[in-house]
C-alpha cells in the first residue's frame, strides 16, 4: 500500500509471467545468478532480491549497508545463521520472475502475502503486518474511522486511499499530489483526517519528527496486508531456516526494536 513513492506496488496484480521473466533477464544481466544459496565450506551466502525502496529494504548510500524493514530482519536473520547476505536489485514487479530465474535466493522487500502469488512463490511465515494509517492534528479527538463522518478527509491522488475515504461519509474530500502535500493539509488543518500508507507516514515521521500531527493509535488497517519472504516452491530447506531464524528473533526486543524503527509498532507485530 504505497503512496507517493510507488502506490500500491506491493498489491498490483501480477503481469504475465513470460513477459516477466523476459523483463527480468534482460534487465538484470547474467552475471548475478546465485543457481542456489551457495555453501559447502564457506560461509554460506544468500542472495536476497529487492527493489532497493525504503522504508522496506533498501541500501544505505552512506554506510552501503543493507537497511529497511525487511533489510533488517533479514539481517538479524543472517548473523543467527551465520550467513552472509548478498543483494540483487531489480524493479519490484521482476522481483518473482529474478527468484524464478534464480537471479537470487529469496525476496525480501515487503511482499504482500497473496493467493495468486503463493501459487508462483512459497512464503515464510508473516513477518510483520502493515496497512493504511489514520493521521489527524496532534490535539485532535478522532480516534477511528468510525468518528470521520461529517470531517474534511483527504489521501493522496492515485491510490485506494481515495476510495476509502469517499466511502467514510465525509462531509468533504480533497486529494493532494504528494505525501508533503498531505501532511501539510493535517498540519493546517485544511483536513481533519487523512488515510495514507502506514510504513511510509511512519518512516516519514521518524526521520522528520512533526508535532503538529499524530497517527491515531490503536488502528484496525481497512487494507490490512501481511508481509513475508518468497522463496522457490523447490527451496524447502532456506524456507525452513528462515522460518526457525525469524521465530528466534521474535522472541527477542530486537524484533520490535527494528519496526519501531522505522516508525511501525506493536499494531504491526506478525502473529
Amino acid at each position: 500500500m504505497k503512496c507517493s513513492i510507488k502506490p500500491r506496488k506491493r498489491l498490483k496484480a501480477l503481469i504475465p509471467m513470460g513477459l516477466v521473466v523476459a523483463l527480468a533477464l534482460s534487465a538484470c544481466g547474467s552475471g548475478s545468478s546465485t543457481g542456489g544459496a551457495s555453501g559447502g565450506g564457506e560461509q554460506k551466502t544468500i542472495t536476497i532480491a529487492t527493489s532497493n525502496d525504503a522504508p522496506f529494504s533498501f541500501t544505505d548510500q552512506a554506510s552501503g549497508e543493507l537497511k529497511g524493514i525487511d533489510g533488517e530482519i533479514i539481517n538479524a536473520i543472517a548473523a543467527n545463521k551465520g550467513w552472509k547476505i548478498k543483494v540483487f536489485t531489480s524493479e519490484f514487479a521482476t522481483l518473482i520472475a529474478a527468484l524464478s530465474a534464480k537471479k537470487a535466493d529469496a525476496i525480501v522487500d515487503a511482499m504482500y502475502i497473496t493467493d495468486d502469488r503463493k501459487k508462483q512463490i512459497n512464503f515464510t511465515d508473516p513477518w510483520y503486518t502493515e496497512g493504511e494509517a489514520m493521521v489527524v492534528p496532534a490535539d485532535s479527538t478522532l480516534a477511528s474511522r468510525d468518528d470521520v463522518k461529517g470531517k474534511v478527509l483527504g489521501a493522496q491522488t492515485g491510490t485506494v486511499f481515495k476510495d476509502l475515504v469517499d466511502s467514510l461519509g465525509g462531509s468533504q474530500v480533497k486529494l493532494f499530489d504528494s505525501q508533503a502535500a498531505l501532511l501539510a493539509a493535517i498540519e493546517n488543518k485544511q483536513v481533519d483526517a487523512v488515510f495514507t500508507d502506514s510504513a511510509v507516514i511512519g518512516y516519514s515521521l521518524v526521520q522528520k519528527p512533526n508535532p503538529k500531527l499524530k497517527l491515531v493509535t490503536p488502528y484496525k488497517p481497512y487494507y490490512p496486508g501481511t508481509i513475508g519472504a518468497g522463496v522457490r516452491k523447490d527451496d524447502t530447506q532456506l524456507l525452513n531456516d528462515l522460518n526457525s531464524g525469524l521465530a528466534d528473533l521474535k522472541k527477542t526486543p530486537k524484533y520490535l526494536e527494528i519496526l519501531k524503527k522505522y516508525g511501525l509498532g506493536e499494531d504491526n507485530i506478525a502473529k
